[in-house]
């Protein structure tokens, strides 16, 4: 077989095309990730210039990603992110290490970004998972502008919409398995029935605190939330019930609390395993169970609140925090016709959206 005549400072490593040159006696070799000669050769004379900028004019220095995701450490903690919220980024940075360790951010660009998406749809990865990788590395990127090390943030030129979210149906849990756990009976637990009474997510009802709680509006104020947009949730008599049995511990805010006071943390592996206690506990017995997370009782109140017509759809986005109709809607899939019909025009009967005041009334006994 002939040689394959590559251009000057180009060789091939197996199927990828590498540069190779030197700048003031200085040999410098690098994939060019790409089979294609003529974006090698583009890629070629783009670092070269690049490099020879830096050596001859003084151009400011290569900066690994790691170093980047150094100064993002503390620049992070500045922009009033969520704890949660930089615990996901811190692992979906960790993820992103074998593409990106020992890389100079100067050179991470579209086509960089394009290859990491396929490499990790190829190791089956979801595009959810994806989309949350980018935009960790995106806020490093952000936080590298900001030092003056990069110009531009090619995570932001990539049109997200490519990686579509394939949402699961949702599953709604069974009121015979929501009562085997909640029978445990402990303070943890109470979380469980209070977002199943509520509606509100998990890291909300963990953080909530006493003085959120309005007495006389029936209603809790929550401010920090997953869209960082504050919204009014409506409280039932039950609710209330569920929050008075919990002993007001007098030095913490909480009104759930453990220990010496402090919040419930990591709510939905706790729960998780104490679901699975009292399935393998029904199984010895042969009964029924039905295993099912703590988000899932959300789930199960705003369709509940759709059937009752206890509000319309556009209200119970307002409960529930979406910030698009469209996530609300997934709900209406649980109607029946007349109840789609109830929940989209707003006809709700006044003795059901008068339901929460009603001693001891709320949620569907479980």
């Amino acid at each position: 077989m002939p040689v394959e005549k590559l251009p000057k400072g180009i060789y091939r490593r197996g199927d990828i095309l590498w540069a190779r040159f030197k700048v003031k006696g200085v040999e410098y070799r690098e994939s060019l990730r790409t089979r294609s000669v003529a974006v090698a050769e583009k890629r070629l004379k783009a670092m070269r210039l690049e490099i020879e900028n830096r050596v001859y004019y003084g151009a400011a220095e290569a900066v690994l990603w790691e170093q980047a995701v150094i100064a993002w450490d503390a620049w992070i903690k500045r922009q009033g992110k969520r704890e949660g919220t930089v615990t996901r980024y811190l692992v979906s940075l960790g993820q992103l290490r074998p593409w990106l360790d020992g890389k100079d951010i100067q050179r991470i660009d579209t086509d960089m970004i394009r290859q990491i998406i396929r490499d990790r749809a190829r190791l089956g990865v979801t595009n959810a998972t994806i989309r949350r990788d980018l935009t960790a590395m995106s806020s490093v990127l952000d936080s590298a502008i900001d030092e003056g090390w990069i110009e531009e943030n090619p995570a932001h030129s990539y049109d997200r919409r490519r990686l579509k979210e394939q949402r699961d149906p949702i599953e709604l849990p069974d009121h015979t398995s929501i009562a085997a756990v909640l029978d445990v009976g402990s303070r943890f637990v109470d979380l469980a029935e209070f977002a199943r009474e509520t509606g509100m997510r998990q890291e909300e009802i963990a953080s909530l605190t006493h003085d959120q709680i309005d007495r006389v509006r029936m209603s809790a104020s929550l401010i920090r939330t997953k869209g960082r947009r504050a919204r009014e949730v409506p409280l039932t008599h039950r609710a209330f019930e569920i929050m008075d049995r919990q002993p007001q511990y007098l030095r913490s805010p909480y009104v759930f609390w453990r220990g010496a006071g402090e919040r419930f943390k990591n709510v939905d592996a706790q729960f998780y395993a104490t679901v699975r206690r009292v399935a393998h506990k029904r199984a010895q017995l042969e009964l029924p169970f039905r295993i099912f997370r703590f988000h899932d009782l959300r789930h199960l109140f705003a369709v509940e609140s759709l059937r009752k017509q206890r509000c319309s759809i556009y209200e119970l986005q307002q409960i529930m925090g979406h910030a698009s109709i469209k996530t609300t809607e997934l709900y209406l899939d649980h109607l029946t016709p007349d109840e789609k019909q109830a929940a989209i025009h707003g006809v709700a009967r006044n003795s059901a959206r008068n339901q929460r005041f009603a001693n001891g009334e709320g949620a569907e006994n479980v």
